[in-house]
């Protein structure tokens, strides 16, 4: 049975809260609330991750490139480079990507 799903209604908690909109054998896309200020440590993926902010302000770290991204905006992470995110301001995104494992980057 097919939904609508109101990407706005997804709240914020103290630092982020997830809500998978789907998920099969290949993908899933997850939507994803940060508190400002928030953020998701560095590592590492085996498989690209395409990141669209839905709402709000945030910084993405790939490699050793910052991206400032607004409402609107998207980026492709790559696979094997290590990537973040830190909340610039309240934000909402989307996630997709597909089954992979994640590995955490080492200091």
């Amino acid at each position: 049975m097919q939904k609508i799903i109101d990407l706005r209604a997804i709240e914020y908690h103290d630092t982020y809260n997830k809500v998978l909109v789907f998920d099969n054998q290949n993908s899933s896309l997850t939507l994803i609330s940060f508190k400002a200020g928030s953020e998701r440590s560095v590592h590492t993926d085996e498989a690209d991750e395409a990141a669209q902010i839905i709402e709000g302000k945030a910084e993405i770290t790939i490699g050793r490139d910052k991206y400032i991204l607004c409402t609107g905006e998207m980026i492709v992470m790559p696979a094997r480079t290590p990537h973040g995110l830190k909340a610039l301001k309240d934000t909402k995104m989307l996630l997709l990507r597909p089954k992979h494992e994640h590995k955490k980057q080492s200091s």
